[in-house]
């Protein structure tokens, strides 16, 4: 059989062979599946501390408990070490980062389980490679974000919170999201910022049900209510507007008749109502959500903004029934000759002129981007 020809993959044929060997890792991932793994001590002690006060521990307690002065072999000094708390997978994957920083068996799949790993035995380059791995290629980003939270990552667990926020109508809608404990529903449910609350709770009642699949449970309005739990109450069912709320949510009989009566009531007086009677237990604080949308314009000849106040006016887009347009202003600096040319959003559905931002009507943060190329998306959104 030939020899690799280079080193990196002279280095793989030792981690894959064992050859030279000196200790053995038995990793043991639940009752059943177990893996073992035969690799040089000098190996693993060169990229992680753990590991090196780890066997001189061992080897120390060898050498004491040799027999007649004699010391024993390599082979019995260290013998096998049990994994009990590290996936397979992920014990493999940082096996071969440690040999030949090989990070292909890295995926969307495993990286939070790496990341433990790399975390457990201080194999720093591990975990930052695992740190920057892209937030939308996680298998499942609600889970990394709850484990990213536990291993005290927090940058990388706000990046995988504002991932769910830019995405909350897609990931809400998927199997990821069926995954989470109730827990996690509730913070996910208190955080989500997104325009419709009856999508909010279909979302919840999708979860609810896979919770009763699992644990063998009828769909009934008992059972659903005891699996959403205090998650119910993260639902914010004064925002639904009262139609759809007397028909898509009354008739499921999971809300108690005094909570349909005070968000009745909430709907019909709702500076007053009847909190004795009926308190109201589910929050009326708008949830914070910014739909994004893209307005271009195309400008063909900037001789127009020679004149004074010369000015354009793009074409309209609505976002959420708004009428949107982007404004060229040119102007001349106050004391100098210098003329300049300022870009401006208009969300006014009257005024075509300078207008800035109606605070009652729009939130928003606009990104200008100027190109010399014509635009490859559509304006409308």
């Amino acid at each position: 059989m030939s020899k690799p020809d280079n080193l990196a993959d002279r280095i793989k044929l030792l981690l894959s062979s064992g050859d030279g060997a000196d200790v053995h890792f038995l990793v043991e991932e639940g009752d059943e599946k177990e893996a073992s793994f035969s690799e040089s001590v000098k190996m693993a002690k060169s990229a992680s501390d753990v590991f090196e006060a780890m066997f001189r521990f061992d080897t120390e307690n060898a050498k004491n408990g040799a027999v007649d002065g004699k010391a024993p072999s390599s082979s019995d000094v260290i013998g096998t070490v049990v994994v009990t708390d590290v996936q397979i997978g992920a014990f493999k994957a940082m096996l071969s980062f440690i040999y030949s920083d090989d990070l292909s068996a890295l995926s969307g799949d495993n990286v939070m389980a790496v990341l433990y790993s790399a975390k457990k035995y201080h194999i720093t380059g591990l975990a930052k490679a695992c740190l920057a791995f892209p937030v939308p290629k996680l298998r499942n980003v609600f889970l990394a974000f709850d484990q990213a939270r536990l291993l005290e990552e927090k940058v990388f667990a706000e990046h995988c919170l504002d991932f769910i926020d830019e995405n909350a109508e897609k990931l809400i809608k998927s199997d990821a999201f069926l995954q989470i404990d109730q827990k996690l529903m509730c913070e996910i449910l208190s955080q989500l910022k997104i325009s419709g609350e009856v999508e909010i709770w279909n979302a919840a009642l999708r979860w609810a049900n896979e919770q009763c699949r699992q644990n063998d449970m009828e769909c009934t309005a008992p059972n659903v209510r005891e699996v959403l739990g205090p998650a119910l109450f993260k639902i914010r069912f004064p925002l639904i507007p009262q139609d759809e709320f007397s028909i898509l949510i009354v008739p499921l009989l999971v809300l108690k008749h005094e909570e349909i009566v005070s968000v009745l009531l909430y709907h019909s007086h709702p500076d007053s109502g009847v909190p004795d009677v009926f308190p109201l237990q589910f929050s009326t604080k708008k949830r914070i959500y910014m739909r994004k949308g893209r307005i271009s314009m195309k400008i063909e000849k900037f001789s127009r903004f020679a004149r004074k106040n010369g000015q354009l006016l793009s074409d309209a887009v609505y976002v959420k029934g708004l009428k949107w347009k982007i404004l060229a202003h040119s102007n001349v600096r106050d004391g100098t000759e210098e003329r300049c040319l300022g870009f401006f959003l208009n969300c006014s559905t009257e005024s075509t002129g300078r207008v800035g931002f109606e605070p009652r009507l729009c939130l928003c943060g606009p990104v200008l981007c100027l190109s010399t190329e014509p635009p490859t998306l559509p304006n409308t959104y």
